[in-house]
């Protein structure tokens, strides 16, 4: 591994992980990026490779929330008396779990941080960890003491690192090295792997305005998506996870600070318009963009982000089957718009014809994500949730919606028995009799059903 310290822009704290192997893979643009004039494709493409680099040549830029290594912290203290310590009392900022004997300890503030082009000579190994007195101990004598204050990391990269590694082996060959969702067998799945560079994923246990969580995401490697070609990675031990987890953050970061460098640059149309923004506007909106992007991935890890039912689940009871499916084909609810009145997924919407982002009708009707992908509704006679079969994963879909997808949130228009009773009447449709020919009935009015009983 080698390491790269760069300008303060980030933050004076980066690190370059050095891969290894034949194939050197490299990041592809957006097709917008393809459509700048060549002096914003220059500006674009410098700016990601300094701050992200390659998928074999990573930068580690501090000012995004993630973890890059094993640990971090600050020192507080240093032996009394001693010049060249190899003790060090300090405090950690993430990581106390995960420091282990023999990692690096390498400097990112203080004097012992090295000036740009010169050798780093204070890089030593942790020999033990005491969480008690918060003592870390080093394999030798720094040369000299670190003053309080003064930042270093362990393992310097390591997670990004590992999780780059796990990904090229279990994730890209779908995922696509860019996290584009275009790897090579991508053409022949439906629906089609998730492009991670709108920092969008659809099935999440947060706020409707909040991105996924760490855990959402673990959840997915974990048990997989039913009824898609996203398998579970079960045998996963729970550190591997973590660090694919993190490099997915990292490639979803940077596909989101692609988009908006595009989005920049897509309106100046020569030379001059690009010289002048770049040396004028474009380094302050970069960095409110970019503590913006941080700070909007940081709430969402916190509790407050989270989707969590003030009522617990109401008893599935006949009673409140009938309020369910009152309110499934109700105007309120407005479920069998889209999921059908006998929940096949066929509903008006299906036929209708949508806009895209741009306000441009789609060629053909029907539903699409914000990826531009063509959606079937869900057919709730299979028993298949994608986002979970717990009622709780039920209640969030109805309660939040599906982040990217045209499936809303109902969480301030339904109260939490209303949802409850949904949730109990969807998960009972696979059970209802049903007689031949339901599937083909024509459309009934909601006013119509909306006193019909389940049966």
């Amino acid at each position: 591994m080698r390491v790269l310290y760069v300008t303060s822009v980030i933050l004076g704290a980066s690190a370059i992980l050095q891969g290894c192997g034949r194939m050197q893979p490299e990041f592809s643009h957006r097709d917008e990026f393809h459509e700048l004039i060549p002096a914003a494709q220059v500006v674009v493409e410098d700016t990601l490779r300094e701050h992200y680099g390659s998928p074999t040549d990573m930068v580690a830029w501090e000012k995004l929330p993630l973890k890059f290594s094993a640990a971090s912290g600050r020192v507080t203290a240093v032996e009394e008396g001693t010049a060249t310590p190899s003790s060090l009392q300090v405090s950690l900022n993430t990581g106390a779990d995960d420091i282990q004997p023999g990692q690096n300890v390498d400097w990112l503030t203080g004097t012992l941080l090295p000036a740009s082009g010169e050798e780093y000579t204070a890089t030593r190994e942790v020999v033990s960890w005491d969480p008690e007195t918060s003592t870390l101990t080093l394999d030798a004598p720094l040369p000299e003491a670190p003053a309080p204050g003064d930042r270093f990391v362990v393992d310097l990269g390591g997670v990004l690192e590992h999780g780059r590694t796990l990904y090229a082996e279990h994730c890209q060959h779908c995922h696509g090295v860019s996290g584009d969702g275009a790897g090579p067998t991508a053409p022949y799945l439906n629906p089609p792997p998730r492009d991670y560079r709108l920092g969008k994923f659809k099935f999440t246990s947060t706020q409707t305005s909040n991105r996924a969580t760490r855990e959402d995401l673990s959840r997915v490697i974990e048990n997989g998506i039913a009824g898609t070609y996203m398998p579970s990675f079960k045998l996963l031990e729970p550190d591997e996870m973590q660090a694919i987890v993190e490099y997915v953050l990292w490639l979803s970061m940077r596909g989101e600070t692609e988009l908006n460098l595009v989005t920049y640059f897509g309106e100046l149309e020569d030379d001059e318009e690009v010289q002048e923004y770049v040396e004028e506007d474009f380094k302050e909106e970069f960095e409110d963009d970019i503590s913006f992007l941080a700070r909007r991935w940081e709430v969402s890890q916190e509790p407050a982000a989270l989707v969590i039912p003030k009522e617990g689940r109401v008893e599935v009871t006949p009673e409140s089957l009938r309020r369910g499916r009152a309110l499934y084909v109700s105007d309120k609810a407005k479920c069998a718009s889209c999921h059908g009145t006998e929940g096949l997924g066929n509903g008006p919407q299906t036929l209708a014809v949508q806009k895209d982002p741009d306000g441009n009708e789609y060629e053909h009707p029907g539903l699409y994500d914000d990826w531009g992908n063509p959606l079937e509704p869900r057919n709730l006679r299979t028993g298949i949730y994608r986002g979970g079969r717990r009622p709780i994963d039920l209640y969030r879909r109805i309660y939040a919606g599906i982040k990217g997808t045209p499936m809303p949130a109902f969480g301030t228009a339904l109260s939490d028995q209303e949802i409850w009773d949904i949730v109990n009447y969807v998960m009972s449709m696979p059970f209802e009799e049903r007689e031949p020919g339901d599937g083909t009935k024509p459309y009934t009015p909601p006013e119509q059903l909306a006193t019909a009983s389940p049966e």
